[in-house]
Protein backbone atom coordinates (compact mmCIF):
# COMPACT_ATOMS: atom_id res chain seq x y z
CA UNK A 1 0.00 0.00 0.00
CA UNK A 2 1.40 3.25 -0.91
CA UNK A 3 2.39 5.96 1.84
CA UNK A 4 0.56 8.58 2.45
CA UNK A 5 2.56 11.57 2.79
CA UNK A 6 1.31 15.57 3.21
CA UNK A 7 3.37 18.49 2.86
CA UNK A 8 3.00 21.83 4.79
CA UNK A 9 4.68 24.87 3.33
CA UNK A 10 4.26 28.35 5.22
CA UNK A 11 6.87 30.58 6.73
CA UNK A 12 5.35 30.52 10.13
CA UNK A 13 6.85 28.14 12.03
CA UNK A 14 4.04 28.27 14.78
CA UNK A 15 1.57 27.98 11.95
CA UNK A 16 3.38 24.84 10.86
CA UNK A 17 3.23 22.91 14.27
CA UNK A 18 0.27 23.55 14.83
CA UNK A 19 -1.17 22.37 11.45
CA UNK A 20 0.73 19.21 11.62
CA UNK A 21 -0.23 18.31 15.19
CA UNK A 22 -4.11 18.89 13.61
CA UNK A 23 -3.43 16.78 10.29
CA UNK A 24 -1.65 13.63 12.56
CA UNK A 25 -5.04 14.30 14.89
CA UNK A 26 -7.49 14.19 12.41
CA UNK A 27 -5.93 11.77 9.85
CA UNK A 28 -4.26 8.99 11.30
CA UNK A 29 -4.09 7.45 8.52
CA UNK A 30 -1.32 9.70 7.17
CA UNK A 31 2.28 7.95 7.46
CA UNK A 32 4.54 11.42 7.13
CA UNK A 33 4.06 15.05 7.46
CA UNK A 34 7.43 16.91 6.19
CA UNK A 35 7.43 20.58 6.03
CA UNK A 36 8.77 23.67 4.41
CA UNK A 37 9.68 26.87 5.56
CA UNK A 38 9.71 28.93 2.35
CA UNK A 39 8.62 28.06 -1.44
CA UNK A 40 11.93 26.93 -2.97
CA UNK A 41 12.20 24.56 0.16
CA UNK A 42 8.44 23.08 -1.00
CA UNK A 43 8.97 22.79 -4.30
CA UNK A 44 12.47 20.89 -3.73
CA UNK A 45 10.79 18.62 -1.37
CA UNK A 46 7.73 18.28 -3.56
CA UNK A 47 9.93 16.86 -6.38
CA UNK A 48 11.51 14.91 -4.82
CA UNK A 49 9.24 13.39 -2.15
CA UNK A 50 5.88 13.14 -3.85
CA UNK A 51 3.29 14.17 -1.06
CA UNK A 52 0.01 12.97 -1.90
CA UNK A 53 -1.16 16.60 -0.37
CA UNK A 54 0.42 19.88 -0.09
CA UNK A 55 -0.76 22.48 1.81
CA UNK A 56 0.90 25.61 0.61
CA UNK A 57 0.85 28.95 2.33
CA UNK A 58 -0.21 31.82 -0.55
CA UNK A 59 2.06 34.24 0.98
CA UNK A 60 5.69 33.19 1.42
CA UNK A 61 9.25 34.49 0.94
CA UNK A 62 10.84 34.24 -2.00
CA UNK A 63 8.53 31.81 -4.46
CA UNK A 64 4.51 32.10 -3.67
CA UNK A 65 2.55 28.99 -2.83
CA UNK A 66 0.76 30.42 -6.23
CA UNK A 67 4.29 29.96 -7.78
CA UNK A 68 5.54 26.71 -6.48
CA UNK A 69 2.03 25.22 -7.52
CA UNK A 70 2.10 26.52 -11.53
CA UNK A 71 5.57 25.32 -11.03
CA UNK A 72 4.60 21.63 -10.09
CA UNK A 73 1.93 22.18 -12.83
CA UNK A 74 4.73 22.95 -15.70
CA UNK A 75 6.22 19.89 -13.97
CA UNK A 76 3.58 17.51 -14.48
CA UNK A 77 3.80 16.65 -10.26
CA UNK A 78 0.16 18.05 -9.97
CA UNK A 79 -1.40 14.74 -11.33
CA UNK A 80 0.50 12.91 -8.32
CA UNK A 81 -0.67 15.85 -5.23
CA UNK A 82 -3.68 17.65 -4.61
CA UNK A 83 -2.91 21.04 -3.33
CA UNK A 84 -4.49 23.33 -0.48
CA UNK A 85 -3.86 27.02 -0.34
CA UNK A 86 -3.43 28.36 2.98
CA UNK A 87 -4.07 32.66 3.19
CA UNK A 88 -4.28 34.85 6.11
CA UNK A 89 -6.80 37.43 4.40
CA UNK A 90 -10.18 36.87 4.18
CA UNK A 91 -10.52 38.05 0.63
CA UNK A 92 -12.90 37.44 -2.33
CA UNK A 93 -10.83 35.78 -3.48
CA UNK A 94 -10.96 32.93 -1.02
CA UNK A 95 -14.67 32.51 -1.76
CA UNK A 96 -13.84 32.65 -5.73
CA UNK A 97 -11.72 30.24 -5.91
CA UNK A 98 -12.99 27.69 -3.37
CA UNK A 99 -13.86 25.36 -5.84
CA UNK A 100 -13.89 21.53 -5.70
CA UNK A 101 -11.10 21.16 -7.44
CA UNK A 102 -8.46 22.89 -4.86
CA UNK A 103 -9.34 24.20 -1.69
CA UNK A 104 -8.72 27.31 0.48
CA UNK A 105 -8.45 27.83 4.10
CA UNK A 106 -7.59 30.86 6.03
CA UNK A 107 -5.33 31.17 8.76
CA UNK A 108 -5.18 30.29 11.89
CA UNK A 109 -6.45 27.07 10.56
CA UNK A 110 -9.70 25.95 12.27
CA UNK A 111 -10.00 22.32 13.30
CA UNK A 112 -13.39 22.48 12.05
CA UNK A 113 -12.61 23.49 8.35
CA UNK A 114 -9.37 21.34 8.49
CA UNK A 115 -11.86 18.90 9.09
CA UNK A 116 -13.69 19.47 5.98
CA UNK A 117 -10.77 20.45 3.77
CA UNK A 118 -9.62 16.23 5.11
CA UNK A 119 -12.70 14.96 4.31
CA UNK A 120 -12.07 16.72 0.53
CA UNK A 121 -8.65 14.91 0.36
CA UNK A 122 -9.52 12.10 1.03
CA UNK A 123 -12.46 11.93 -1.63
CA UNK A 124 -9.71 13.17 -4.43
CA UNK A 125 -7.09 10.15 -3.00
CA UNK A 126 -9.19 7.59 -5.07
CA UNK A 127 -9.67 9.52 -8.41
CA UNK A 128 -6.95 8.62 -10.57
CA UNK A 129 -5.77 12.01 -11.09
CA UNK A 130 -5.86 15.10 -9.22
CA UNK A 131 -7.91 18.42 -11.14
CA UNK A 132 -5.71 22.19 -10.11
CA UNK A 133 -8.12 24.97 -10.67
CA UNK A 134 -6.47 27.90 -13.11
CA UNK A 135 -4.43 29.96 -10.68
CA UNK A 136 -4.41 33.20 -13.33
CA UNK A 137 -7.09 34.90 -11.44
CA UNK A 138 -5.57 34.17 -7.99
CA UNK A 139 -2.00 34.71 -9.46
CA UNK A 140 -3.59 38.51 -10.25
CA UNK A 141 -5.01 38.72 -6.91
CA UNK A 142 -1.91 38.52 -4.82
CA UNK A 143 -0.19 40.60 -7.29
CA UNK A 144 -2.55 43.47 -6.55
CA UNK A 145 -2.08 42.93 -2.94
CA UNK A 146 1.29 43.38 -3.08
CA UNK A 147 1.17 46.04 -5.76
CA UNK A 148 4.26 44.42 -7.95
CA UNK A 149 2.73 44.76 -11.06
CA UNK A 150 4.31 44.89 -14.87
CA UNK A 151 6.26 48.16 -15.01
CA UNK A 152 8.90 47.43 -17.92
CA UNK A 153 9.01 45.49 -21.20
CA UNK A 154 12.06 44.62 -23.49
CA UNK A 155 10.61 44.78 -26.75
CA UNK A 156 12.47 44.35 -29.94
CA UNK A 157 12.43 46.96 -33.04
CA UNK A 158 14.49 45.73 -35.73
CA UNK A 159 18.01 44.55 -34.06
CA UNK A 160 17.24 47.20 -31.36
CA UNK A 161 16.04 46.28 -28.03
CA UNK A 162 14.09 48.98 -26.61
CA UNK A 163 12.93 49.02 -22.50
CA UNK A 164 9.69 50.37 -22.62
CA UNK A 165 7.83 51.78 -19.45
CA UNK A 166 4.52 50.10 -19.54
CA UNK A 167 2.90 53.36 -18.63
CA UNK A 168 3.68 54.50 -22.24
CA UNK A 169 1.83 51.48 -23.77
CA UNK A 170 -1.44 52.22 -25.38
CA UNK A 171 -1.98 48.97 -26.62
CA UNK A 172 -0.81 45.25 -26.81
CA UNK A 173 -1.99 43.71 -29.83
CA UNK A 174 -1.48 39.95 -30.47
CA UNK A 175 -0.13 38.92 -33.63
CA UNK A 176 0.79 35.40 -34.54
CA UNK A 177 3.93 34.18 -32.44
CA UNK A 178 4.30 37.73 -31.13
CA UNK A 179 2.93 40.77 -29.10
CA UNK A 180 2.57 43.79 -30.56
CA UNK A 181 2.97 46.84 -28.49
CA UNK A 182 1.51 50.10 -29.60
CA UNK A 183 2.89 53.12 -28.08
CA UNK A 184 2.76 56.87 -29.03
CA UNK A 185 6.40 56.42 -30.64
CA UNK A 186 6.01 53.71 -32.53
CA UNK A 187 5.34 49.85 -32.51
CA UNK A 188 7.51 46.84 -30.96
CA UNK A 189 7.62 43.48 -30.93
CA UNK A 190 7.46 41.13 -27.40
CA UNK A 191 7.28 37.10 -26.57
CA UNK A 192 4.77 36.90 -24.28
CA UNK A 193 1.52 36.28 -24.74
CA UNK A 194 -1.99 38.74 -24.09
CA UNK A 195 -2.47 35.69 -21.57
CA UNK A 196 0.63 36.26 -19.28
CA UNK A 197 0.36 39.98 -19.90
CA UNK A 198 -3.31 39.86 -18.15
CA UNK A 199 -1.37 37.82 -14.85
CA UNK A 200 1.47 40.30 -14.65
CA UNK A 201 -0.78 44.39 -15.74
CA UNK A 202 -1.97 46.37 -13.29
CA UNK A 203 -6.03 45.24 -14.31
CA UNK A 204 -7.14 48.96 -13.20
CA UNK A 205 -4.84 50.46 -15.65
CA UNK A 206 -5.76 47.83 -18.53
CA UNK A 207 -8.57 46.19 -19.82
CA UNK A 208 -8.42 43.04 -22.37
CA UNK A 209 -11.14 44.54 -24.97
CA UNK A 210 -11.10 41.79 -27.20
CA UNK A 211 -9.01 38.43 -27.55
CA UNK A 212 -6.37 39.91 -29.69
CA UNK A 213 -5.96 43.33 -27.78
CA UNK A 214 -5.35 44.64 -24.37
CA UNK A 215 -6.05 48.70 -23.79
CA UNK A 216 -4.33 50.57 -21.12
CA UNK A 217 -7.52 52.08 -19.72
CA UNK A 218 -6.25 55.68 -19.65
CA UNK A 219 -5.34 56.46 -23.30
CA UNK A 220 -9.11 55.56 -24.16
CA UNK A 221 -10.01 58.78 -25.73
CA UNK A 222 -14.00 57.59 -26.63
CA UNK A 223 -16.03 54.16 -27.61
CA UNK A 224 -18.44 53.99 -30.08
CA UNK A 225 -20.57 51.82 -31.69
CA UNK A 226 -20.08 50.94 -35.72
CA UNK A 227 -22.94 50.01 -38.26
CA UNK A 228 -23.28 46.74 -37.17
CA UNK A 229 -23.79 47.53 -33.26
CA UNK A 230 -20.13 46.23 -32.24
CA UNK A 231 -18.47 48.86 -29.76
CA UNK A 232 -14.83 50.17 -30.98
CA UNK A 233 -12.46 51.57 -28.56
CA UNK A 234 -10.63 54.97 -29.87
CA UNK A 235 -7.30 55.12 -27.97
CA UNK A 236 -5.78 58.42 -27.87
CA UNK A 237 -2.92 59.36 -30.63
CA UNK A 238 -4.10 56.42 -32.73
CA UNK A 239 -6.34 56.21 -35.82
CA UNK A 240 -7.13 52.94 -36.23
CA UNK A 241 -9.57 52.17 -33.32
CA UNK A 242 -9.76 48.28 -31.37
CA UNK A 243 -12.94 46.07 -31.93
CA UNK A 244 -14.48 45.31 -28.24
CA UNK A 245 -15.57 41.87 -28.59
CA UNK A 246 -19.02 40.64 -26.58
CA UNK A 247 -17.19 38.84 -23.70
CA UNK A 248 -15.91 42.29 -23.06
CA UNK A 249 -18.53 44.33 -23.97
CA UNK A 250 -19.84 45.06 -20.39
CA UNK A 251 -16.92 46.92 -19.30
CA UNK A 252 -18.42 50.21 -21.47
CA UNK A 253 -21.94 49.23 -20.38
CA UNK A 254 -23.23 53.30 -19.01
CA UNK A 255 -23.75 53.22 -15.44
Amino acid sequence: MTELRVLIADDEPMLRFHLQQLLEDLWPEIDQVLTAANGEEALEMARSIRPQAIFLDIRMPGLTGIEVAEQLQKDGLTKASHIVFLTAYDDYAVQAFEREAVDYMLKPVDEARLHQAIDRLQNRLHRPEPVVADLGDLKRWVSRERGDWLKWINAQQGEDIHVIAVESVLVFRAEDKYTTVVTADGEYLIRKSLKQLEEELDPDAFWRVHRSAIVRVPAIERVRRDLTGGLRVHIKGLKQPQPVSRRFADRFRQM
